[in-house]
């Protein structure tokens, strides 16, 4: 709860540290996406040829889908702010015996900023920045053998590329990419620390496609 407490509180002072408008001229609205992430997880993928080595047969943790949901909020035609709550799901499982599974599920806070390129119509165009509180919240899973809780939390940041399309008034499609710095580096194990310290890496590659919904000001345009 206390990243969510971040996410608002940052969502409101970014929207307060804008170019001042009239309080009915910012445009409120939220959204909805689907995603696909790569993710790095270099430490993690080096147990995974440890434990393949002795027998097992998992598939390394390269990627994984998700989606999310959104508030943002529009001081004015150039800027949007966005307060972003980012489940992620890496996970892989053993081949050779079924229930033997590394769980690696995570939730993400993140605060976006957007400047959208100027002379553009329904359709813009953007650029983006923001930073994201992460917390891991993963298992590992052996059969015979109790749950193993995986945690840690990070602070990551974020660039992306970014294109709306408005479909009709308070109703427009969006999708965005880039690149995510998230890395986890001190992974506990049952709230243990290893020595040395191990890493869960969520960076690379983001791509997300979603709807957004706005309330919007009368005799306004977003």
């Amino acid at each position: 709860m206390r990243g969510k407490k971040y996410l608002v509180s940052l969502l409101l002072a970014a929207a307060v540290a804008a170019p001042a408008v009239p309080a009915h001229a910012m445009t409120w609205g939220a959204d909805v996406f689907g995603a696909f992430n790569t993710h790095s997880m270099s430490d993690v993928n080096s147990g995974i040829d440890q434990l393949n080595a002795a027998g097992s047969d998992f598939d390394k943790v390269s990627n994984s889908w998700g989606g999310g949901l959104g508030l943002r909020v529009k001081p004015n035609a150039n800027w949007m702010f966005e307060g972003t709550w980012e489940p992620l799901f890496p996970s892989t499982e053993d081949k050779n015996i079924s229930g033997d599974k590394i769980n690696l599920d995570a939730n993400s806070f993140q605060v976006t900023g957007t400047y959208w390129l100027p002379n553009q119509t329904a359709s813009k165009f953007g650029i983006a920045a923001g930073l994201g509180f992460y917390t891991l919240n993963g298992k590992l899973q052996s059969v015979g053998n109790p749950d193993v809780k995986v945690g840690g939390s990070a602070v990551g940041f974020h660039i992306l590329g970014t294109a709306e399309k408005e479909m009709s008034p308070g109703f427009g499609l969006f999708g965005s990419a880039g690149y995510r710095m998230a890395k986890v580096s001190d992974t506990q194990f049952d709230d243990q620390s290893t020595s040395p310290k191990s890493e869960t890496d969520f960076s690379g590659f983001t791509a997300r496609v979603g709807l957004a919904f706005y309330m919007v000001p009368s005799g306004s345009s977003h």
